[in-house]
C-alpha cells in the first residue's frame, strides 16, 4: 500500500474516532444537527463540498446522513405498542 492510501485510511479512522468521542461527550450536538434548519444546511453544504472533491464520497455521505436523519427522527417519536 502506498503512502497516499495509508495516509487517507489513517485520516479517515482518526476522523471516525474523533466523531465518536464528540457524540459520546455531547449527544445533544448529534440531535441538534438533524433537528434544526442550520444543522441540515451544514450537512447539505458538507455533502456538496465532499461531492465536488469526489462524487462517490459525496453520494456515500448523503446516504449515511439520510440513514442517520431517519434514525434520529424515529427515536424522537414515542414508542407505543399497538394490538
Amino acid at each position: 500500500m502506498d503512502q497516499k492510501k495509508r495516509n487517507l485510511i489513517v485520516g479517515l479512522f482518526s476522523l471516525l474516532v474523533a466523531l465518536w468521542i464528540v457524540m459520546f461527550a455531547v449527544p445533544e450536538l448529534f440531535v441538534n444537527l438533524f433537528d434544526t434548519a442550520l444543522g441540515n444546511l451544514i450537512l447539505i453544504v458538507f455533502i456538496i463540498l465532499a461531492g465536488m472533491h469526489n462524487m462517490f464520497m459525496g453520494l456515500g455521505l448523503a446516504a449515511v446522513f439520510v440513514i442517520l436523519f431517519r434514525f434520529s427522527h424515529m427515536s424522537s417519536q414515542p414508542f407505543s405498542l399497538r394490538f
